[in-house]
């Protein structure tokens, strides 16, 4: 059976122990870093995107609002329009039988 003698074991482990320790510090670091850069990206491209869609809210929104505009613009048209055109004859008024009588004889 084979002995194992610690203190051997311990005298040539022991000194490796601080630079193991700083690898798996600096792997720890990475990877922490690795993950602040992939938030960062990815709250630039989020912001991004929203500066987008609210200039093309906003763009929509002044479509809209002049769409409204030339509507309320044409109905005011219609309505003066409507307006002269209750005056005037009615079409089945140019084409009464006695008219046409008269224009006859």
């Amino acid at each position: 059976m084979v002995k194992i003698n610690w203190r051997d074991v311990l005298t040539k482990f022991l000194p490796l122990l601080p630079t193991l320790l700083m690898y798996w510090a600096s792997y720890r670091l990475s990877q922490e870093k690795n993950a602040q850069e992939k938030k960062r990206d990815e709250f630039d491209r989020l912001n991004e995107e929203n500066t987008r869609l609210s200039e093309d809210l906003a763009r929509y929104r002044r479509m809209v609002e002049a769409k409204e505009l030339e509507i309320s613009k044409l109905q005011k048209e219609i309505a003066e329009m409507r307006s002269c055109i209750t005056g005037a004859p009615d079409l089945g008024a140019l084409f009464d039988e006695k008219g046409k009588k008269d224009d006859d004889s």
